[in-house]
């Protein structure tokens, strides 16, 4: 369980940090354009990744139905309607709503019968969220009232969702590395086909970037977007579907922080109470309180019967 949680820490570190990273691409890059060409890099990295590693790429019985609707849920349709739905509502509704994503994804997962959520496993991802409104939100008029901007975000989390169980499905037969790279790649092609028709001249901005933008659009491509999306579908094979997307929650922490360390953001003590209880949700939520509670009630029974054992001697 500990490597879980390095793991999915690290992942949430690297889509933290790429928040701000992003915020600052977007000041010289159109959305989609930029959108679709990380996401390309990123897919041709990981492809890169597969070859020099000698790693098969292509399986007798690959699920290109399932891969292509995983890229149109997971990247196209998701990044399209994430793409337009920042643009039209405000960064602190955008932030509350898709800290629903794990709540959604964990409600889908129940529906669906994907996997067995116990009550206190999902008042963790209750808290989760909790955590989330406490860290975002500093006036409640300001998320109140309801746009167009809105329903485009919350809807973009709903697809991501169900793409995570299709990734699920997959990567019972192929790597997850494999599934990342096809799913990457085909939807980011889509993705760029769609800016050039839309917004051909945004390509041009990458000329007029410098070696700072440069470096940190990279970043975001092969670690953030590559390594991460990797990192994280590894772990829907490996965990599950809702016990994954609750380390969610952990990406708001780092989003935070790097806020404050790159964009120069000021934080408050609603912020860090908000992230205390985030990390309480998590821990609660992927079953590691109550890995704990069974440990220790297993150890009182050992250490009660060890008492019996001795007096009756």
């Amino acid at each position: 369980m500990l490597k879980v949680y390095s793991i999915m820490v690290l992942t949430m570190f690297l889509w933290g940090i790429n928040v701000s990273l992003l915020k600052l691409l977007l000041v010289e890059i159109p959305p989609l354009v930029m959108q679709g060409t990380r996401i390309f890099i990123a897919g041709i990295t990981l492809f890169l990744i597969l070859l020099v590693m000698k790693k098969k790429m292509i399986y007798k019985e690959m699920p290109w139905k399932f891969l292509l609707l995983a890229s149109l849920l997971g990247v196209i349709a998701h990044h399209s309607l994430l793409a337009t739905g920042l643009f039209e509502t405000t960064a602190i509704k955008s932030s509350l709503i898709l800290g629903l994503a794990p709540l959604i994804t964990a409600i889908i997962a129940v529906a669906t019968r994907s996997t067995s959520l116990t009550v206190l496993r999902f008042i963790g991802f209750i808290i989760g969220f909790i955590g989330i409104m406490v860290a975002v939100v500093d006036d409640m008029s300001a998320v109140t009232n309801l746009v167009a901007g809105d329903f485009y975000v919350l809807a973009s989390i709903i697809v991501q969702a169900f793409s995570f169980f299709i990734i699920r499905r997959i990567t019972l037969t192929i790597p997850p590395l494999v599934v990342t790279a096809y799913m990457l790649t085909f939807g980011s092609l889509l993705l760029i086909l769609f800016s050039v028709l839309t917004t051909p001249k945004g390509f041009i901005r990458f000329a007029e970037i410098d070696m700072t933008l440069w470096g940190i659009f990279l970043f975001s491509a092969i670690f953030a977007t590559a390594v991460g999306h990797s990192l994280f579908n590894s772990m829907i094979k490996r965990i599950g579907t809702a016990e994954t997307a609750i380390f969610n929650n952990l990406s708001t922490i780092f989003a935070l922080i790097a806020s404050v360390l790159i964009l120069g953001e000021e934080i408050h003590v609603s912020q860090i109470i908000g992230c205390f209880l985030i990390v309480i949700g998590v821990l609660i939520g992927t079953g590691g309180v109550e890995e704990w509670l069974k440990k220790r009630k297993q150890q009182n029974v050992a250490e009660t019967f060890s008492e019996k054992a001795t007096s009756s001697s």
